[in-house]
Order: structure tokens, then sequence, then C-alpha cells
């Protein structure tokens, strides 16, 4: 694999990652007794947080080497 590849699938690998953190998000806030626009508003803040990290992370890491 060379290394634009392995970039591409440590981008997917942050980006699932960052789905799941929504969805453990969306359903934290409903079993609390959220509405469903207020529980999509906080997955949506949760998944662009995680995946805006693991892409500043990847570009620290890949500036280092």
């Amino acid at each position: 694999m060379n290394r634009s590849s392995t970039a591409h699938l440590w981008i997917l690998v942050t980006g699932l990652v960052s789905l799941v953190v929504a969805l453990v998000t969306a359903m934290l806030k409903t079993s609390v007794g959220a509405s469903a626009a207020e529980a999509t508003l906080s997955a949506g803040a949760a998944f662009a947080t995680a995946f805006g990290l693991g892409l500043g992370i990847l570009g620290a890491l890949r500036r280092k080497t």
C-alpha cells in the first residue's frame, strides 16, 4: 500500500469512529427524554467535533513523518 491509500483508510476510520460517537450521543440524549430534533442536533455537533479532532490529529501526525 502506498502512502496515499493509507491516508484514505485513516480518514475512513476517522469518519466511522465519528459516526459511532454521533450514534452514542443520540442514544444518550433520547434516553434522558430529549426530543428527536434535540438529539439529532447534539449528534451532529458530536460528529463534527470528533471528525475535526480526528482530522487534526491525522494532520499533526502526517507533518511529523
